[in-house]
């Protein structure tokens, strides 16, 4: 099962702290014109957008609002390839100049080595994730050298499950408050590389906390679906690549995906799926599908084999996170 992990790789700001109706109520999203973004996401999205109509000083001003906004990491910018037909503007190396300079003056109050060692298991969590994609661009979907990077990736993520819980039984959930805006996305990665319901609580209460964005929870709420078989419901995971060409998971009610999706921040789905993985999508009616069957596959059902050294309910219990936060709340 694949998630797109560049997008969630940008450091955008976390959202406001949910409530108990963070997942499916209205955001701001909902409510701002496309044609004036506003806030940094949909400057970044706006970005990419005018990047591809190929109109480099219009990408290149909504990127640097977006910096200044939010918490966007220069090599977020830099790494992704929408974004390439900038890199001769002479605007771009101040836009990145200007993006780490604002990282650092922001972590400069946070416990350095804290911030060493989730920045350390963020590159490891990413690096031959990174390294997939690009041959995965170059050799096909399903290609020897993508399988490659996936199998020494597999070897890592045990390893950095282990570390985060460690992390969080010492520290609690590593979010703003212990390693600023941008980092705060770093437990949720390894957490995502490695899922098992069992953190659906923890990282509601970090939603709720405005820790992470109620988008990921929605995306780690579909991969739990979807491992144990059932529908998901924002329609952010894909199956195995088939032939070449990936296929998506089923998705309750999904007529209405797309207003689900934009109640927590997401992109409508076809954008989505065309953008980052070349699939043609259209949303169905109540009655009529245009998609063809071969698009679906079946969930798959699998139980992570990795469990925290002393027993995740040990962990759990020693969490700065209130117990009456409950997965139940955001389940649609």
């Amino acid at each position: 099962m694949k998630a797109f992990y560049l997008l969630l790789a940008l450091a955008l700001p976390a959202a406001p702290t949910a409530t108990a109706q963070g997942l499916a109520s209205s955001t701001s999203l909902k409510n701002t014109p496309p044609h004036s973004p506003k806030t940094t996401n949909e400057l970044y999205r706006a970005a990419e957008e005018a990047a591809r109509r190929n109109e480099p000083r219009l990408a290149l001003r909504q990127l640097k609002q977006a910096v200044a906004s939010g918490y966007i990491k220069a090599g977020s910018i830099e790494e992704n390839p929408i974004f390439a037909p900038l890199h001769n503007q002479s605007a771009w190396p101040r836009l990145l100049n200007q993006a780490r300079v604002r990282q650092q003056q922001h972590e400069a109050t946070f416990d350095p080595q804290l911030l060493a060692l989730i920045k350390k298991i963020h590159y490891q969590d990413q690096h031959y994730r990174r390294i997939a994609t690009a041959a995965e661009r170059q050799y096909g979907v399903d290609s020897p050298q993508a399988q490659a990077a996936d199998r020494e990736q597999s070897k890592l993520d045990p390893q950095l499950i282990r570390q985060v819980d460690s992390l969080i039984a010492i520290h609690g959930y590593p979010g703003k408050r212990l390693v600023g805006g941008y980092q705060t996305d770093v437990a949720f990665f390894v957490i995502q590389h490695n899922p098992d319901e069992k953190y659906l609580p923890l990282l509601t209460a970090a939603a709720e906390k405005g820790d992470i964005r109620p988008s990921e929870l929605a995306i780690f709420t579909d991969r739990i679906r979807a491992r144990k078989g059932e529908k998901q419901i924002y329609g952010s995971q894909l199956g195995p690549a088939v032939k070449g060409k990936y296929t998506l998971d089923p998705i309750e009610d999904e007529p209405n995906v797309n207003g689900r999706r934009a109640a927590v921040g997401l992109e409508p789905l076809e954008d989505y799926l065309s953008k980052y993985y070349n699939i043609a999508y259209q949303v169905p009616t109540a009655t009529h599908n245009p998609n063809p069957p071969e698009l679906y596959t079946q969930p798959h059902t699998d139980k992570s084999p990795v469990e925290p050294i002393g027993g995740y309910e040990a962990i759990y219990a020693r969490l700065q996170y209130p117990a009456e936060a409950t997965p139940e709340k955001h389940q649609r």
